[in-house]
């Protein structure tokens, strides 16, 4: 072994002395520190609990529905707007082409009932077509 490890080993010894000394005299101190904090932070908490729950009510119910509006808002000014679609005219249509149906319909229902009261016996036939015939030659004589 030589000088140099010597008095490294010395200085090891030393420092090591002096850490267990301090570590001696600080302990108590530390022990009633963390005891202190400890209280300390019990009381902080108690503290301000009830604060941060005031503080989560007010957002819940008068900033939450304000952002949520507004955010509202905003999206109904960034949406592109749609193109609009010419209904106007289709829907003429469709109403027409359906009114037109129905009148259609109800024509033919009635003539189908007319149809199906007259007589359709020969000699009323032979009668109707007489009284056309001569209807209409009266009406070219006049």
């Amino acid at each position: 072994m030589n000088i140099d490890s010597a008095r490294l080993q010395d200085a090891q010894e030393i420092v090591s002395k002096s850490a267990r000394q301090a570590a001696e005299r600080v302990g108590p101190t530390t022990r009633q520190a963390r005891k202190i904090a400890a209280k300390q932070m019990k009381s902080a908490r108690h503290w301000s609990a009830p604060r941060i729950d005031q503080a989560g009510q007010y957002i819940e119910d008068e900033v939450g529905p304000r952002v949520g509006a507004m955010l509202h808002r905003t999206a109904g000014k960034v949406e592109p707007t749609s193109p609009r679609r010419r209904r106007g005219f289709a829907t003429m249509l469709l109403v027409a082409g359906g009114a037109i149906g129905a009148a259609g319909a109800i024509v033919t229902r009635r003539n189908t009932t007319r149809s199906a009261e007259e007589p359709t016996s020969p000699e009323h036939l032979s009668a109707v077509s007489e009284n056309s015939s001569t209807g209409r030659a009266h009406s070219n004589n006049s």
